[in-house]
């Protein structure tokens, strides 16, 4: 064991594998994922675990709750009313902990309302602070709605200040209409900057609006990207001729480069991440048809193709959508995880047609029990 890289540790959880040497972290992950896949009864156990060539200041957004009394910072674990005030986060990028002490001290400062989430009172909810691998920042601060003009000109004129104090960084402002305590929000004004970042991943060029996800390592993203695309391409040269169905596709991470290789259509609920992938394919010269869905909306026709791409949110893929899989039985299916638990229950789901061939983890979330997975799987009939 190890000194703790942070001394809030046990306090906020964020880092909570922090204490293990990183190489033991990368055992205890493969021993984790391999346990829960032969649960499962999934025949195929992993061998490889791709470490992060960066283990700090790796994360490139944090979301930042704001409470009654003013406290910027993390929550702590099991308490989602308190907050850890003051705490940079070592796995955050060094541009987000400078914008951070930027935001805290302009909370203290700006005399705007905080946020209560017992009273649900209160305009201050929320800081998210993203940045890239190039250093550009973005600050969303989201608020309640106001409720007067009043109170909507002493917000506007509080983030104009944020503005200024934070330099080159965007600033946003977001409002939550709803009671639900989310870091999430309806854009309502670009105060500074662009309103949006522009990351570059294996020389392909993606916008990241506030509301987008987009995969939160991006030092091992790189080789992420490479080994479905690699392994995209293997199914290619296989079927000879190439239509690919990218499903939860955000922003087009994994169907922008799929394009150089296949007929691509891009499934995803998100409107602003399907805006953005529009926008990224006319960046990146990419013909792909981005469809504003959800996945279980999708037509069994529609997938009735070489190829389709997985990647869920933790809670894996629904009932509803494995029904539609089923129906099309896809050649390929190739299903990028990060909750290595949902994978192993999926896949025993989808053993019952296909043949795993495939499985390699790659470390997105040092010093957290947390691992990213890919699996490529061969429809057996």
């Amino acid at each position: 064991m190890t000194k703790p890289l942070c001394p809030n540790k046990e306090v906020c959880g964020s880092c909570s594998w922090s204490h293990i040497p990183y190489e033991e972290q990368l055992k205890l992950k493969l021993s984790a994922l391999n346990d829960s896949l032969k649960k499962h009864l999934v025949k195929l156990s992993c061998r490889e675990i791709i470490p992060s060539p960066v283990t700090e200041h790796y994360r490139n957004r944090m979301d930042f709750a704001i409470d009654f009394q003013g406290r910027v910072g993390l929550r702590e674990k099991g308490k989602w009313w308190r907050v850890i005030d003051g705490h940079c986060c070592f796995l955050g990028m060094k541009k987000i902990n400078s914008l951070f002490l930027i935001v805290r001290k302009w909370v203290k400062e700006c005399g705007l309302s905080f946020y209560d989430r017992k009273a649900h009172k209160g305009i201050l909810r929320y800081a998210v602070i993203r940045s890239v691998l190039k250093g550009q920042g973005l600050i969303n601060i989201i608020t309640s709605k106001a409720e007067s003009e009043v109170e909507e000109r002493e917000v506007i004129f509080a983030l104009e200040e944020l503005a200024k104090r934070a330099g080159d960084s965007s600033v946003i402002w977001s409002v939550n209409y709803t009671h639900s305590d989310v870091s999430f929000g309806e854009v309502k004004r670009v105060l500074s900057g662009d309103g949006f970042l522009t990351e570059d991943i294996n020389n392909f060029i993606f916008k990241i609006s506030p509301n987008s996800f987009f995969q939160t390592n991006p030092y091992l993203a790189q080789q992420l990207q490479v080994e479905v695309i690699n392994l995209a391409k293997e199914a290619r040269e296989e079927a000879g001729s190439g239509q690919a169905v990218d499903l939860y596709s955000g922003l087009g991470f994994f169907s922008i480069p799929l394009s150089r290789y296949f007929t691509v259509q891009a499934v995803e609920s998100s409107k602003s991440a399907v805006i953005d992938g529009k926008e990224n394919a006319v960046l990146n010269g990419a013909k792909v048809e981005f469809l504003e869905q959800e996945v279980e909306e999708c037509l069994v026709d529609a997938l009735r193709s070489n190829l389709v791409v997985l990647d869920p949110p933790r809670s894996g893929v629904s009932d509803k959508a494995f029904k539609v899989i089923f129906e099309a039985k896809p050649s390929v299916i190739i299903y990028i995880s990060c909750n290595y638990k949902a994978l192993a229950r999926d896949l025993s789901r989808l053993c019952q047609w296909y043949t795993v061939e495939n499985i390699k983890a790659f470390d997105m979330f040092p010093h957290t029990p947390h691992l990213e997975t890919v699996v490529m799987m061969r429809y057996a009939g």
